[in-house]
């Protein structure tokens, strides 16, 4: 009875054992897989966390951590980490009925997995990358993302709502109950999304040379039909302006597009320049403008296909800002690799496929940002990733 009773003590230890080293190596195979997501040496960084949440009792046994895994479901996974570790230690009662302690063997395995789609991307590492601010509405039919590593790399300010699926950010998310509705997933500290067009490697074309028109001004009575080419020292529009299909590279200044405004085009990308970050255009549009451009598919353009606006990476001090009403239809990307937008809408404002990349992103006002895009967008990676226990 008291060999029993000792069994039953000694059965009780070596299951909280076993339940400290399963925690120790799901740590681990966590760690290792964030590093390698990140480039670095998974296997230290896994052996350095499961030593970390070991119990201090326990004489742990590293058995094996690889990449891809050696068992399971996961041996083709370049992106998955196993980490497998032992723990044996002799106890009195037992002792006297088995010869040899009983090895407890825990096992972990922890990969990256896409996150849904996202269609605005804060590309900053630090500070504030995505704001909803004010008696912001917003309505988006797909993610936001932020890279920044800040405490509040999302951040809304009072009554500020968005409606989202998901929000994903590499630091923290600043969000309450009454700013997103019963169900969006907040995911903070998870890993950066990356530039999805950084592949491109886009360039501010040098051709044309010189400028096609200085400081061009359309009048509210004028109808003007534009041709692609170099527009220097700015361009504000009044009147009722198409834009014929091509490439127009805005050199300083800012893109003007006012209130009484009627401005149109298809097959249409609009670049931002400059000779520094304080010269590179900007874009300013005004609520009240009848805005209607879709950027070049891949037939019309391979080279801009799907870019609607473009701003030099070399960046800007200003910020650009994008405001309408419902009479608002961009559909295209809007990049912004090293400069800031700043969306305002209002009520009945819709874009199907407009998709925000820039270093920061902040909204304003009402506005319906879908990601109803067509298959031309297929091949841009907007899928955040997380890392995930997955045996």
């Amino acid at each position: 009875m008291v060999g029993g009773a000792g069994i039953g003590v000694d059965t009780v230890q070596w299951y909280l054992w076993n339940r400290q080293l399963q925690q120790a190596v799901d740590s681990g195979a966590t760690a290792g897989a964030l590093t390698l997501a990140q480039g670095a040496s998974y296997s230290s960084s896994a052996g350095r966390e499961l030593d970390r949440n070991a119990n201090e009792a326990l004489s742990v046994n590293v058995e094996s951590i690889t990449n891809p895994p050696t068992t399971g479901a996961y041996t083709a996974d370049g992106n998955a980490v196993e980490v497998i570790a032992t723990t044996s230690r002799t106890l009195p009662f037992s002792s006297l009925f088995l010869d040899t302690a009983p090895v407890i063997r825990s096992r972990a395995v922890a990969t990256v997995l896409d996150d849904g789609e996202y269609c605005v991307i804060a590309l900053a590492n630090d500070g504030v990358g995505v704001n909803i601010a004010g008696s912001a509405d917003i309505q988006l039919g797909c993610g936001v993302a932020a890279d920044s590593a800040g405490q509040y790399a999302i951040d809304f300010d009072g009554g500020a709502y968005l409606e989202a699926p998901y929000l994903h950010a590499v630091g923290g998310i600043d969000a309450s109950n009454s700013n997103v509705p019963e169900g969006t997933a907040l995911k903070p500290y998870g890993l950066p999304i990356g530039d999805p067009l950084a592949s491109q490697n886009y360039q501010v074309p040098s051709l044309p040379s010189g400028c096609t028109e200085n400081n061009l001004s359309v009048k509210p009575s004028e109808t003007v039909t534009l041709t692609p080419g170099r527009y220097c020292n700015g361009m504000t529009l009044k009147g009722d302006v198409t834009f014929q299909p091509g490439v127009y590279i805005m050199d300083r200044g800012s893109f003007k597009v006012e209130s009484q405004a009627t401005v149109t085009g298809e097959g249409v990308t609009i670049i931002l320049t400059g000779n520094s970050p304080s010269t590179v255009a900007d874009i300013r549009f005004a609520g009240g403008a009848d805005v209607d451009l879709r950027a070049p598919t891949a037939a019309e353009n391979p080279t801009w296909k799907n870019v609607l606006f473009f701003q030099d990476p070399m960046g800007s001090d200003k910020e650009s800002v994008l405001a309408g009403d419902s009479y608002l239809d961009l559909e295209g990307v809007v990049y912004f690799p090293n400069g800031e937008v700043r969306f305002t809408g209002s009520s009945g404002q819709h874009s199907e496929c407009l998709l925000l990349v820039a270093q920061r992103v902040s909204f304003r006002g009402d506005a319906s940002l879908e990601n109803n895009c067509p298959s031309d967008y297929d091949d841009l990676d907007l899928s955040a990733r997380f890392v995930r226990l997955v045996e």
